[in-house]
């Protein structure tokens, strides 16, 4: 921790200083640019250490890869529950963490979390099959609170801390069943409930070991994937076959 904020200091002695026409300086050092799933993978903790340029509120955005999602309406028939309609939710992110220094609707206004796309049902989604807008917005709500439900999608203020008005850490915690792909840290220093400095980084989850295998065999060669697959299959049940069958007295 200590190395971390030496090296914090020195990058922010040599950045804060500069003037800035539009935006406040602000430095952050995500501590990992890449994340490895493996088989023993159930999550882990990523920490974003940064300086500002004084005294303000920060907010961070954390997002996830897009992804496709489809949503299914149960209906009653007698007393059974079967499949109704069904809807495709395209382009949201799959996981949007924000985090913040205080309830993010204190320091910003509603146009400003608009505008930086701060607010969790305010996410743009794509629903197919196309739809009247009242239904549409019906399955959009729906969307929403199933994310946040599995914890996909949250706001937490209580996860940074900020030291003399000039450095940070985040703690942002990743669930186990992350998704591959890039994924994007904004973070954003309020003061005076506007947005004055802005800083994106990236770090990017794959999948590594056994699991990275399987994955490119299945994706790069899924015939000769399946036919293993099949094969062992077989070899498998043979092997069970084999095997002395003593009954139970």
């Amino acid at each position: 921790m200590r190395r971390w904020l030496r090296c914090l200091l020195l990058a922010s002695a040599g950045a804060l200083p500069l003037p800035a026409a539009a935006e406040e300086p602000l430095v952050v050092a995500p501590e990992e640019t890449q994340v490895n799933i493996t088989t023993e993978f159930s999550g882990t903790k990523l920490k974003a250490i940064g300086a500002m340029s004084g005294p303000g509120d920060l907010v961070i955005k954390l997002v996830g890869p897009p992804h496709e999602a489809t949503l299914s309406h149960e209906i009653k028939v007698g007393p059974f529950w079967v499949e109704g309609e069904t809807a495709r939710m395209e382009g949201a992110p799959s996981l949007l963490f924000l985090y913040a220094t205080a309830p993010i609707a204190s320091i910003l206004e509603r146009s400003e979390q608009e505008k930086y796309g701060l607010l969790l049902e305010g996410v743009p989604v794509h629903i197919e099959p196309g739809l009247q807008a009242h239904a549409s917005d019906d399955w959009r709500k729906a969307f929403f609170r199933l994310k946040e439900k599995q914890g996909y999608y949250r706001e937490d203020d209580n996860s940074i801390r900020v030291f003399g008005n000039r450095l940070f850490i985040a703690d942002m915690r990743l669930p186990g069943d992350l998704r591959t792909g890039n994924y994007t840290i904004e973070t954003l220093l309020v003061k005076s409930g506007k947005v004055v400095g802005r800083h994106v980084g990236q770090f990017r989850v794959r999948l590594a070991g056994i699991e990275r295998w399987v994955w490119n065999a299945a994706h790069d060669t899924p015939w000769l994937f399946g036919g293993l697959f099949t094969l062992l299959a077989m070899l498998l049940g043979f092997v069970l076959n084999a095997i002395p069958y003593r009954p139970a007295r």
